[in-house]
């Protein structure tokens, strides 16, 4: 291989190489906050009693199916124009 040829090679190598290390620091900083909420929000449902689990659920499902609508009501709630 020609010199040149190389150090086109090892100069592309290097730009992409910065780019994925940034990408991997923001997401290694992303997890670690994932899991500082994460943790205690799972140590605090661990505690929830048995029942508690299907009016979570049902909200859940509520705000799945209806949660554009419910934003949208909070918003013109707050006076906010969308």
């Amino acid at each position: 291989m020609d010199t040149n040829k190389m150090r086109a090679v090892a100069l592309a190598m290097k730009k992409s190489a910065k780019r994925e290390l940034g990408v991997l620091f923001v997401m290694v900083i992303f997890g670690i906050a994932v899991a500082v909420i994460a943790v205690p929000l799972i140590l605090a449902i661990s505690l929830l009693p048995e029942w508690a689990w299907w009016a979570l659920i049902a909200v859940g499902v509520v705000w799945m199916v209806f949660g554009e609508t419910i934003a949208a009501g909070v918003r013109a709630y707050r006076g906010v124009r969308p």
